[in-house]
This record gives structure tokens, C-alpha cells and sequence, in this order.
């Protein structure tokens, strides 16, 4: 009687070998794109164009970038080695598009095009939310794998969601209708990226890597409201980040009981 053995991914979720290589091609392509190109290295795509807004989180917390880029590359050689069956064809695709949308942004931004940013972002956040969800709702084996296909496309996703609003505030001070000065309608952007970052974590069942870049954003931001003495920032992206923790904690906790 044949038997299968259960150390090897099963094959419901089996995937062409070649979409896993161009993942990490992707994952690759986005780390140098910076390099070969006018706009110089050092971008992400969070960081954006144009005038520096009230609610752009400090410079330093860009740095999750590095951790960002690294565990992406970790996870598309880890599916290689152990298979392109061991994770979700969606997720596969969902990743060549984010990866691909990152390198893009780099390109467009050496344009100094905020619209084009802000469109390549939104590319961006389509994609890596529906990764982010594939991950919550599917059985990857072995554990190992699990949790960094969690935490790699977790961070990815909650960054990229918080940087998308950054992106298209950027794009709507450049097209004219509201002043980077202004605080009310950058107060409005942040109460809508904070609802939406809580929505998709709910959805996941709590994901803690994605709450952890979403805190991490609220962080930033506070800390750019602290030093230009905007205290409504400061106050606001400080409840986000205590609500995403709790969320977060409490999910958990839930899933873990039942």
C-alpha cells in the first residue's frame, strides 16, 4: 500500500516551478532596482516624493525596509528548496506582483512623479493585502515555513498599506487641493489608514506581522509629531498603534482558545 510521506508539501497547493523563480527574481530585482537607476540608492517605496507631510513617519523607521527586503528573499529561496508546492499558487502570484510593483515604484519615483508613486503603491497594497489574507487562511507545512511566510509577507503588507496613505497624501499636496501644512485633512488620512490597517488585521485573524508594521508606522508617525509639536499627530497615532496591539493580542488569544 503506498503511503505518503508527510514531510513533503502536499500538492493541493502545487504551483509551477518557474513562478517560484521569479519570485525571488522579483525579491532580487527590487532590493538592486535602486542601483540602476537615476533615483539613486536608498529608496523604498515607502518614502515617497515631493513635500515632507505632518504625518511622514520619522526616517529611522524607514530601516524596516532592510528587514523587509531581507526576509523576502529569505522566503522565495526557502520555497524553492522546499517546493513551490509547500505554499499557495495566489500567494506566489500575489508576491511576483508585489515585488514587481516595488520595483516599478523605484523607477516611477526617480520620475518625481508623486501620482505615479502613489499608483504604483496602490498596486502595491492591492497585492499584498490579498497575500496577506491567502497567508491568514491557508495550511502551509512544514511550521518553519509557516512563520516566516507569515512574518515575510505580514510585515511587507502592513508597510506597504501605511505607506500607500503616505503616498497619496504626497499626490494630493502636488495636485493642489490641500497644503502640506494643513493638519485636519492629514488627521482625516491617518484615522482612515489606522481603520483600514485594523480591518485587514481582523480579517487575518490577527496576524501579528502585520500588526507589528502597522504599530510601527503609528510609531514613526508619533515621533514626527512629537518633533514638529503637532500634538493631535502625536495623540492619534498613538491611539492607532495601542488599538492594533490590542486587536492584535486579543485575536490571538481567541484563536488560540478555540
Amino acid at each position: 500500500m503506498e503511503t505518503r510521506d508527510e514531510t513533503r508539501p502536499a500538492r493541493t497547493h502545487a504551483a509551477p516551478r518557474w513562478l517560484a523563480w521569479a519570485v525571488l527574481a522579483a525579491a532580487v530585482v527590487e532590493v538592486v532596482a535602486p542601483v540602476i537607476t537615476a533615483n539613486g540608492p536608498g529608496s523604498s517605496p515607502g518614502e515617497g516624493s515631493g513635500p515632507e507631510l505632518l504625518i511622514t513617519p520619522v526616517g529611522w523607521a524607514f530601516s524596516i525596509w532592510g528587514v523587509i527586503y531581507t526576509l523576502a528573499i529569505v522566503q522565495a529561496v526557502a520555497v524553492l528548496v522546499r517546493g513551490p508546492g509547500s505554499v499557495p499558487r495566489r500567494l506566489q502570484v500575489d508576491l511576483l506582483v508585489l515585488y514587481l510593483g516595488g520595483a516599478l515604484w523605484i523607477v516611477l519615483a526617480g520620475l518625481d512623479s508623486s501620482l505615479a508613486t502613489a499608483a504604483a503603491l496602490l498596486l502595491m497594497l492591492v497585492a499584498g493585502v490579498d497575500a496577506v489574507l491567502t497567508v491568514a487562511g491557508a495550511r502551509i507545512t512544514p511550521g518553519w515555513l509557516a512563520v516566516l511566510t507569515q512574518a515575510s509577507v505580514g510585515l511587507y503588507a502592513g508597510w506597504v498599506t501605511a505607506a500607500f496613505f503616505l503616498n497619496a497624501s504626497t499626490a494630493l499636496v502636488d495636485a493642489g487641493p490641500v497644503e502640506a501644512e494643513e493638519l485636519t485633512w492629514q488627521l482625516v488620512v491617518l484615522a482612515v489608514a489606522a481603520v483600514v490597517l485594523l480591518a485587514v488585521l481582523v480579517r487575518t485573524g490577527g496576524l501579528l506581522a502585520y500588526a507589528a508594521a502597522g504599530i510601527w508606522a503609528m510609531i514613526g508617525i508619533a515621533v514626527t509629531g512629537r518633533d514638529d509639536g503637532t500634538t493631535e499627530v502625536v495623540v492619534g497615532a498613538v491611539v492607532a498603534a495601542v488599538v492594533l496591539a490590542v486587536t492584535a493580542a486579543a485575536l490571538t488569544v481567541n484563536r488560540r482558545r478555540a
